[in-house]
């Protein structure tokens, strides 16, 4: 007989619950609401927001806690609104305009968990379970709107009612919310009413009553809308019509599980092997999920007791604090995560008791952290570059130098780990972090199946008189600078000559021409350009074929990537921001106005469109480029044509060739 089987005989007992419960003192999860749960046959529960990581993450810890079909939930949640959807909100006078917006607002969420029930990891398992209990109505949710005042936060309060097998009730208030968070890590306390016990029936009813006023969408001040029976049936036609007893529910293999994801098995033998060292990863491959398959086999041997993420890049940092925010709910509720960047000032906490925790930090960051670290609790972490290419910027090297020795394990993540005119910096590198010791390229990926096919189509352009004069700018001023005693540098000189390439005045002309015989690759596409200012004639003759665009530069609100990320907006137009790192599976076209000879940045370029779609089986990627011909008076290929050659060669890969093996 198992614990939870024992747990099932004793329903009968008396509940014996104290009127009070504190961190520290006691312990939330075990001492209040599993028990609860395990008694219960209906929970009704008003909350705060919930992001749709965090309630997947609840229903599958609700299903492993209760036992199937005996219990009913009833949550009123606030829904987590972008900056842009408050605004929006807030701009609405017509009570029916902010019905019907609030309306797409709520169904947003189901369609979230919609997408991810065919995604190729666990998400999709813990979308499942969701599924399950909405079709089974084991789960009922709704989601509340403040009126009470005329610019309202969010709804926030926090009730809950059990009514037990016994039929005995309890309610509860107070600070915990809904997550493993609240119940474990966060310091919380909650008061607890029994109607068994003389003087708390009151109380008791009180708060039963403000629950249903609320769920009825009768409480004053306060809107309570559930999701459309339109978006519900469509969860109820996916949802499996079994569901995996608790005890197996997350026993299902992961994606390493799949022959075409043995890499990531093989990347993490060779790191363990070594200790420290680069893998150099195609992008879309898997390289966060290695590299928390390195973190998870280190703690498992007990090798180390805390973790320092680090990268730059708002985007980046924020989408590894999210995978982390999942490995810890996922079981691990006795690790704290960290963050340093941005709004985010943790650092100080992490430093002063790192046991058991993570940091997520920006790389600007990192030199004052590691000086306020002893050696040896260095030698019992783990360090996690990630984009390590960019560690060695002439400032990083300087602050750093030196300073990754004490780390018992160091590893560096990069589709393209080698800085281009850069041998100092690839020198810093392997100085600081070790050898490359695992690889895995665009052409296996491709041919494995880890990553999509595409087709390449290159559009000539030639240069103007005026692009030509700022050519012989370039030279006459390298003439110049050594008259005066200081040379430019190779780099120095072949950053300037790309960068007329790069901004050609004929291009957008050349994309001009081709797109109305084309307007479908503007769906779900990138268009990646020099400067803001070459983006702007680009901006323009997009308007003649769609309105769902954007830009995204560095001042731009993020909210436009959001947007696009979730298929609000079909085209984004931006420079670097999102050229390494982010995932947005659904992108179909890179549009290549600026591409450098080197292969870096454009590997992580069309690697934004590679990645494969779990909403499109038979996804084919396009890659557009703009390639000068050549030129009587070249003497090599020009590096328009070299790049376009590379890519011909990788696009015509396809699953199953020899490069798989």
């Amino acid at each position: 007989m198992t614990q939870l089987d024992e747990q099932r005989d004793d329903l009968a007992i008396p509940m014996a619950l104290k009127s009070h419960y504190r961190s520290g003192r006691d312990d939330l999860a075990k001492d209040f609401f599993n028990p609860c749960l395990m008694r219960a046959s209906r929970y009704r529960r008003a909350v705060g927001y919930f992001s749709t990581s965090a309630l997947l993450s609840w229903t599958d810890a609700l299903l492993r806690l209760v036992r199937e079909g005996d219990l009913t939930v009833q949550l009123i949640a606030s829904p987590e609104l972008s900056p842009a959807d408050a605004a929006t909100l807030r701009s609405l006078q017509d009570p029916e305009q902010i019905a019907a917006y609030r309306s797409v607002i709520i169904d947003q969420v189901f369609k979230e968990i919609l997408a991810l029930l065919d995604a190729p990891d666990d998400r999709a398992l813990r979308a499942s379970v969701f599924a399950w209990l909405v079709a089974n109505d084991r789960l009922q949710l709704k989601f509340a709107f403040p009126e009470h005042v005329d610019d309202p936060g969010i709804f926030h309060e926090k009730i809950g009612v059990f009514d037990f097998v016994d039929g005995t009730r309890a309610a509860f208030t107070g600070s915990a919310n809904e997550t493993i968070s609240g119940h474990r890590r966060n310091y919380e306390s909650i008061d607890v009413y029994r109607d068994w016990v003389s003087g708390e029936q009151d109380r008791v009813a009180v708060k039963t009553e403000q629950f249903d006023e609320a769920w009825d969408n009768l409480a004053s001040g306060l809107s309570v809308l559930a999701p459309s029976k339109e978006v519900v049936g469509k969860l109820r036609e996916r949802a499996p019509r079994k569901i995996a007893p608790p005890s197996t529910q997350l026993e299902v293999p992961a994606p390493a599980g799949d022959p075409r994801w043995a890499h990531q098995d093989e990347a993490v033998a060779a790191f363990l092997a070594a200790r420290a060292g680069i893998l150099e990863m195609a992008t879309g491959t898997g390289k966060t999920r290695t590299a928390l398959k390195i973190m998870q086999s280190l703690i498992a041997n007990k090798a180390i007791d805390a973790a320092i993420i680090t990268m730059e890049g708002t985007d980046l940092l924020d989408q590894w604090s999210g995978e982390l925010e999942e490995w810890i709910a996922d079981g691990r509720p006795n690790w704290l995560l960290y963050r340093h960047f941005e709004r985010h000032h943790e650092s100080g906490d992490f430093a002063l008791d790192p046991n058991c925790a993570l940091l997520v930090i920006s790389r600007q960051q990192l030199r004052q952290l590691i000086d306020r670290l002893p050696d040896k609790v260095k030698g019992r972490m783990l360090i996690i570059h990630d984009e390590v290419h960019g560690l060695a910027t002439p400032s990083l090297v300087e602050a750093l130098q030196g300073r990754h020795a004490a780390f018992a394990y160091r590893v560096g993540l990069s589709a393209t780990p080698e800085r281009a005119y850069d041998q100092n910096g690839n020198a810093f590198i392997a100085a600081e972090l070790g050898p490359v010791l695992y690889e895995f390229p665009l052409e296996k990926a491709i041919s494995r199946g880890v990553l999509a096919e595409f087709d390449y189509l290159p559009l000539n352009y030639d240069l103007t008189q005026a692009d030509r004069d700022r050519l012989q700018a370039v030279y006459a001023k390298k003439a110049a600078r050594a008259r005066e005693g200081r040379p430019m540098s190779q780099e120095e000189m072949w950053t300037e000559i790309a960068k007329v390439y790069k901004t050609a005045e004929m291009k957008p002309q050349v994309f001009a021409d081709f797109l109305p015989e084309h307007p479908n690759v503007l769906e779900r596409c990138i268009i990646f350009v020099e400067t803001r200012e070459y983006g702007v004639p680009i901006l323009e003759l997009l308007h003649n074929f769609t309105h769902l665009y954007r830009t995204y530069y560095a001042e731009d609100d993020r909210e436009h990537l959001v947007d696009f990320a979730q298929g609000k907006i079909d085209c984004l137009i931006t420079c670097h921001r999102i050229s390494q790192g982010i995932d947005i599976r659904s992108l179909n076209t890179v549009v290549l106005f600026a591409s450098a000879r080197a292969r870096l940045e454009t590997i992580q370029r069309i690697g934004r469109c590679l990645r494969i779609d779990p909403m499109q089986p038979d996804k084919r990627a396009l890659v557009i480029d703009f390639v000068r011909p050549a030129s009587p008076t070249d003497s090599v290929p020009n590096a328009d044509q070299d790049r376009s050659l590379w890519l011909t060669t990788l696009s015509q890969v396809r699953r199953g060739d020899a490069n798989g093996a």
